[in-house]
């Protein structure tokens, strides 16, 4: 169903990191003095004089959780929303001039559209060569199996597969469709987020995989999201706060947890795609 002229709100959850929050949300602010904005806060909150600044904006809310989970607070800022198009941000990515206006084009131009995620420009991770080289090649194995529309210059872009291979490259310039959206820059229209139970709560921790698992079970309904490369955001991907607080070794349950609730999405295949993702973070975790 179209919507004609949508309102949108940005929904930005955060856990203890209050003062990545802040500099996000005044940057916003300089793009978009009268954007609706959700706060959904977990953990430490905003202390004076910030505080007093946030509750002079009329266009922002906050929504409580006293215990931490990253897709129940997103769903219940959605379930209080009154905004048809729904815009979730990571509160330490900073938006590029037009990413609103991007995100709202791509709605309008397609009736049917339920779902985008924007361009991602991460400033603080590298990738060694020996990796990179090895995704390429993994990546245009799998791409065999794909169409054109969905790459961009033949990347795959924002697809998981069978097999468990999770393809992002949301770095790329460009649009096309997708079936595994990225939540740190990411649009959907409410009434079908609500209308398919939003983000699975039974995520935990970190939740990796939870953006996997909504735009799977929506592309099982036959329903694909966009790519939307002029949405762009600088994602800083602080390293302290947040997830990253959690002790290690049950940072790395959790990972393991969530591993499972996608791949009882995918099949037990996925286990194939999974195991790399999870030795590398087992060295990861026994480098601590």
């Amino acid at each position: 169903m179209a919507i004609t002229d949508p309102s949108g709100e940005i929904i930005i959850p955060s856990y203890n990191r209050i003062s990545v929050l802040q500099e996000t949300v005044r940057t916003i602010r300089t793009l978009y003095p009268r954007l609706p904005i959700c706060l959904g806060l977990q953990g430490e909150m905003p202390s004076e004089p910030w505080s007093s600044e946030l509750a002079r904006d009329p266009y922002l809310r906050i929504e409580k959780r006293d215990a931490p989970s990253t897709t129940a607070t997103m769903n219940r800022c959605v379930r209080t929303s009154s905004a048809d198009i729904i815009i979730f941000l990571d509160d330490d990515a900073i938006p590029h001039f037009g990413w609103f206006e991007s995100h709202m084009a791509a709605f309008a131009a397609d009736a049917d559209l339920c779902y985008t995620s924007g361009r991602e420009v991460r400033s603080s991770k590298g990738k060694s060569s020996f990796l990179e080289w090895n995704r390429i090649l993994v990546e245009w194995c799998c791409g065999l199996f794909l169409s054109s529309s969905n790459k961009i210059r033949g990347r795959i872009i924002g697809w998981t597969n069978t097999i468990g291979f999770i393809f992002g490259n949301f770095d790329q310039p460009g649009t096309c469709l997708i079936n595994t959206p990225r939540a740190c820059n990411m649009a959907v229209k409410r009434e079908a987020f609500l209308r398919f139970d939003g983000f699975k709560e039974s995520y935990r921790g970190n939740a990796w995989g939870f953006e996997a698992d909504f735009g799977l079970r929506l592309a099982k309904k036959g329903m694909f999201g966009r790519y939307v490369g002029d949405a762009i955001v600088v994602h800083h991907e602080v390293a302290t706060g947040g997830s990253r607080d959690s002790d290690k070794r049950q940072w790395y349950k959790d990972y393991l947890h969530n591993h499972k609730i996608l791949i009882g999405n995918l099949g037990p295949l996925a286990w194939i795609g999974s195991l790399p993702r999870l030795a590398n973070k087992c060295i990861w975790l026994l480098a601590k």
